[in-house]
């Protein structure tokens, strides 16, 4: 478990003073116990009042440590307003949480909701991002934009953002953070700066007071992230959990990796025979590199009957997030997406960030973790594999195999999250010398599996019987899967007969028809479904497509002759 077992959040939030109207929403969302990082973060943050560059694996409860500190300062100064306080009663923006990604704006918005729940009245929000593009022209973007400088008008307590939102609004005039700002937080900070952030981040500054609570929160850190903390931190306490503090004191954790060398061609035979036969269990993501790739597997898995939804950067903004909510409310169990706008530039280069620093280190950590550099934003503000929380995922697929041990890391922890058990498999060409050499940079990066028994338990409550299981003593992560290809021969020739039926072209088609669907379903969301929200489980987005021959009925099930 991530769990710290030696406190409750009960406890931890009364030894530093939590507002009550925060302790009983953190009960009615139902945490009992804090996390590694939550437990630590709360009482220097809240009863300390120091500024954090937080280094932890994704999964580990960062959101909520900044979260409760943010709020708690707002209820804190409006509790204590008086007529000298010119701060405390001219209401202004107290706090802007930056993020990478339109998708995790919204996370954060409803994780803010949910905290507040029992002061809603007291404490206002409001998300800003980017119109498509960062641009604001053609009718929608300046609708959108009109819409969130209304928002502004009514001077929210906090603003959840992209940087290049709220830089739009600060460059309008149409908020001032000067008077009023008391908390900065860059969350996913490495991504922040990888989609070419930095140069926002820096004129955002310049228009923040001097005196101002930061955190840096990070999967990993770099030398890049450094210097961007000497910015925005002062004196910061710089806490890194080790990979087996994160998972609970374990160096094994509870996710279990594997990859699997074999031809290209065979791709598509594994994953039949994995999630027919049931070696695939639960609800799963399949990690492609290419938006056509994406649709190639979702027409292929339709004609097998196995419904699937396609999640890209093509795709309008809420058309994903729906996809998102219907996929962690159990709508349907696989979900293929495409990190593209992320993976493209994703590269290794060994950190040395903190090397010279004299901040405060808290557990600090031996491993020198690994960094993204790059100067290009993207088009969308757009990520799958980084920071969103997915519920309940058992395994993650990585059917082409990640750039980096970064984008690798990043991907399967979107499984095994919150102390939950999973599976990382990857499927690794076996003639892709590239490949192999990230494979190798992924072994070296991820922790060692020291025992058999932790792991063997997890493949197999997750991906069937033990036949698939290899034998693991100390060895490195990704390990070997012991899978003769032999044995599934069988299967070939109607694999591979659905396989020359998804062409070019109806992948061409599909990509075409679904985008232009889901433009339909965003116009419709827009117009109806805010005022309607139950009507979104009307909106399907795993439907089958038409752009293959008829889906054969007798595909739906495997042949008893055919059975290993």
């Amino acid at each position: 478990s991530i769990l710290d077992p030696n406190e409750s959040f009960a406890s931890l939030t009364e030894s530093v003073g939590l507002d009550n109207r925060l302790r009983k929403a953190v009960q009615r969302l139902g945490h009992v116990r804090p996390t590694m990082v939550q437990a630590k973060c709360l009482p220097l943050a809240i009863t300390s009042g120091r500024d954090l560059l937080v280094r932890a694996k994704t999964g580990s409860g960062k959101t909520l440590a900044y979260c409760l500190p943010l709020l708690q300062k707002i209820l804190q100064k409006k509790l204590s307003a008086t007529s000298s306080d010119n701060n405390a009663t001219n209401p202004g923006v107290r706090a802007v949480v930056l993020v990478p990604t339109r998708e995790l704006c919204s996370q954060v918005y409803k994780t803010l909701q949910s905290l507040t729940y029992y002061c809603d009245e007291v404490v206002s929000l409001a998300v800003l991002s980017a119109t498509r593009g960062g641009r604001a022209s053609g009718e929608k973007g300046q609708q959108e934009l009109a819409r969130q400088k209304a928002m502004l008008r009514d001077r929210p307590d906090v603003i959840v953002a992209t940087p290049a939102g709220l830089l739009t609004h600060i460059r309008n005039g149409d908020v001032t953070l000067k008077e009023s700002m008391e908390t900065l937080v860059v969350d996913e900070a490495d991504l922040v700066l990888s989609f070419g952030y930095k140069d926002d981040i820096s004129e955002i500054i310049k228009s923040l007071p001097r005196i101002c609570q930061g955190f840096l929160m990070s999967a990993t850190l770099s030398p890049e992230l450094n210097s961007l903390k000497k910015v925005v931190l002062h004196s910061p306490v710089v806490l890194k959990l080790e990979q087996e503090d994160a998972s609970g004191g374990n160096g094994n954790g509870h996710l279990t990796q594997f990859h699997l060398n074999l031809p290209r061609k065979d791709k598509n035979l594994v994953m039949y025979v994995f999630l027919k036969l049931g070696l695939l269990k639960g609800k799963g993501i399949f990690f492609v590199n290419s938006t056509d790739g994406g649709y190639r597997l979702k027409l292929f898995l339709e004609q097998f009957h196995i419904r699937s939804s396609v999640l890209n950067a093509e795709l309008p903004f809420r058309s994903r997030l729906n996809i998102i909510e219907q996929f962690n409310v159990g709508n349907f169990d696989y979900l293929i997406a495409t990190d593209e706008s992320t993976d493209a530039t994703d590269t290794d280069d060994e950190d040395s960030g903190d090397e010279n620093d004299k901040d405060e280190v808290v557990d600090d950590d031996d491993e020198a973790p690994k960094a993204k550099k790059s100067k290009k934003k993207k088009d969308d503000e757009y990520g799958v594999s980084r920071g969103l929380d997915f519920r309940n995922v058992s395994f993650v697929l990585n059917v082409d195999f990640p750039p980096s041990a970064r984008s690798y890391a990043h991907r399967v922890g979107r499984t095994a999250r919150g102390g939950a058990k999973g599976v990382a498999l990857s499927l690794v060409e076996s003639d892709s010398i590239e490949q192999h050499e990230v494979l190798q940079a992924v072994q070296e990066d991820q922790p060692k599996i020291s025992n058999l028994g932790g792991a063997t338990e997890t493949l197999q409550s997750t991906t069937g019987p033990a036949d698939v299981s290899t034998d693991i003593a100390e060895q490195c992560q990704p390990s070997p899967l012991d899978f003769d290809l032999r044995e599934i021969e069988g299967f070939r020739y109607r694999v591979e007969d659905v396989s020359r039926a998804v062409t070019k072209a109806a992948v061409k088609d599909t990509r075409a028809a679904e985008i232009r669907a889901e433009i339909l379903n965003s116009d419709r969301l827009q117009s109806h479904f805010d005022d309607n929200p139950s009507d979104l489980q009307l909106l399907r987005h795993d439907r089958v497509a038409t752009h293959v021959s008829k889906v054969q009925d007798h595909l739906k099930h495997v042949p008893k002759y055919l059975l290993p």
